[in-house]
Order: structure tokens, then C-alpha cells, then sequence
């Protein structure tokens, strides 16, 4: 007999993982349910995105990765401190599903958390996703979200799941700089090829949440950079600093290397990041 999924037939790739934005696996899991932020908020939080959590009085907003860093450049270096987890579908208002109305056949459909609505995000389990980019992803491998748009990989957009070995256009390193000292936000004596506003960069004498805010020159080939943080010690040209198009959400792996067809897998949160 023919097995059904969602109302269709299983493809022949075989099974597929379901819909994004569903707690999967048995074990200990953490979701709460917070207000979806009303006032930044021009994207709906879909069930599967990537969240943050905004802390208020009265308990805190979750937002999507997308609008926190569509609101304020400045935000690209909290999103790894205040990433929170996976949106997740719970018991949820119709009115903010798809009706299925001029949905194409096998098309996959998406819930939502509209703007002031109660949304609910895992923040330790296991839940499934749909990956923007998957670089050949195993179990284990390191869960990013994109800050800053890439030409060179167009299927990432901003605040999207990314999992495995990222491009080389999108994490890479430079050195030569000229020497800085400690408190300095400005950097200069190289071409920092690649280098865009938004990038987040790593590396001694730099502090956690640092990025690119504007330079000199040509994007992609700025002669001087100015960062978010000033410096906490002095760098040389020797200093290597790393620059990326991605964000590394702590604690945040590939629960499983297994993509299926619809580009969605299971992804593990280790622990709480934000609470």
C-alpha cells in the first residue's frame, strides 16, 4: 500500500523529515513562550526560524534573527549573545496558518507567529529546520545564522539556518594590519579584501560581538576599517584576524548529517543560551 505523508505520496528520495519547526527526538527539552516582539517586527517569526530573545520588564520579546538585524546594524553583535532558539509550532490561533489556498501540490507549507502574538522557541532539544546552505553537515557539525548577504552563496539570506564548512568568501582570515594599540577601533595598512560592513570578526585583541561598522575605500576592498569595540590589548601584523559573513550560535549542532529532500534537518541545542 502507498505510505502518505502530509497528504502526498512519499517521493522516492524517500522519507523526508517534516514540516520545520517541530521538536523532534525524546529526551529533556526547554520551551517557553514569550510575546513575538510587536514593535520590530516586519517578517513573521516562522515556525523553524531562528530566534532571539529581547529582555523587557515584563519577561521579554522573542524577534526573528532577520528583523533583529534588519533593525539596527548594531544588533549583528548581540545576536550571539541573546540567540535563543528555534521557533516551534505549539497550539496556535488558525489565523495565523496557511489555508492551503493556491498552495502548488507538495509545495511545502509554513506556520507562523504574527507581530504581538504568544510564540513559543525551543531553547535546549532537539528540533527539526529548514537549512538555507548545507556544506556536507554531520553530526556535530556547527549551527550558524547569516549576518551580511554573500553574492558568491546566493541561496543564504539574512537570519537563515547554515550548517558545515562555510565558504571561503564567507569565514576567512587576514594579517599585515598595521599595528594598534589597546582601545583602538580603527585598523589600516592592508587591502582588506573581502572585508564588508556587517562582517563579524574574531581574533586577539578582539572582543566577542565585534563587527565591521564602515571603511575606506571600495567594499570588498577597503584600505582602512572601522570595528564596533575597541580593542582590549594591542595587535601586530601579526595578529590573524577572522572575518565572517556568519554568526556561530554557541552550543548549536547538527543533531544528525541526514538532509532530506526538502532541505530540512534536525538540529540540537545544547543548552539554554539565552534565558
Amino acid at each position: 500500500m502507498a505510505v502518505i505523508s502530509f497528504g502526498q505520496v512519499i517521493p522516492v528520495t524517500g522519507p523526508n523529515l517534516g514540516f520545520p519547526g517541530t521538536i523532534s527526538r525524546q529526551g529533556e527539552r526547554v520551551a517557553p513562550s514569550r510575546q513575538f516582539s510587536p514593535t520590530t517586527s516586519t517578517n513573521n517569526l516562522n515556525f523553524g526560524d531562528p530566534a532571539v530573545v529581547i529582555q523587557n520588564a515584563q519577561g521579554g520579546y522573542y524577534d526573528s534573527v532577520a528583523d533583529f538585524i534588519a533593525a539596527a546594524t548594531a544588533n549583528i553583535g548581540l545576536v550571539a549573545s541573546q540567540f535563543a532558539g528555534v521557533a516551534v509550532r505549539e497550539v496556535q490561533t488558525q489565523l495565523a496558518y496557511p489555508f492551503g489556498f493556491n498552495v502548488a501540490p507538495g509545495a511545502q507549507q509554513v506556520g507562523y507567529y504574527a507581530a504581538s502574538q504568544m510564540a513559543t522557541v525551543l531553547e535546549r532539544g532537539s528540533a527539526t529546520v529548514n537549512v538555507a546552505v548545507a556544506n556536507t553537515p554531520v553530526s556535530g557539525s556547527q549551527v550558524y545564522t547569516r549576518a551580511v548577504a554573500n553574492a558568491a552563496v546566493s541561496a543564504g539570506t539574512v537570519g537563515d539556518w547554515e550548517i558545515g564548512a562555510p565558504a571561503a568568501s564567507d569565514l576567512f582570515t587576514l594579517n599585515g594590519i598595521t599595528a594598534a594599540a589597546a582601545a583602538a577601533t580603527s585598523l589600516t595598512g592592508i587591502t582588506f579584501t573581502g572585508v564588508y560592513v556587517g562582517q563579524v570578526v574574531s581574533g586577539p585583541g578582539i572582543a566577542p560581538g565585534t563587527y565591521v561598522v564602515s571603511g575606506t575605500g571600495t567594499a570588498g576592498a577597503y584600505t582602512t576599517i572601522v570595528l564596533s569595540n575597541g580593542l582590549t590589548t594591542a595587535v601586530t601584523a601579526t595578529s590573524v584576524l577572522t572575518f565572517s559573513n556568519l554568526i556561530a550560535l554557541s552550543n548549536t549542532v547538527a543533531r544528525t548529517g541526514f538532509l532530506d529532500a526538502n532541505s530540512v534537518m534536525e538540529i540540537t541545542l545544547k543548552i539554554r543560551n539565552a534565558a
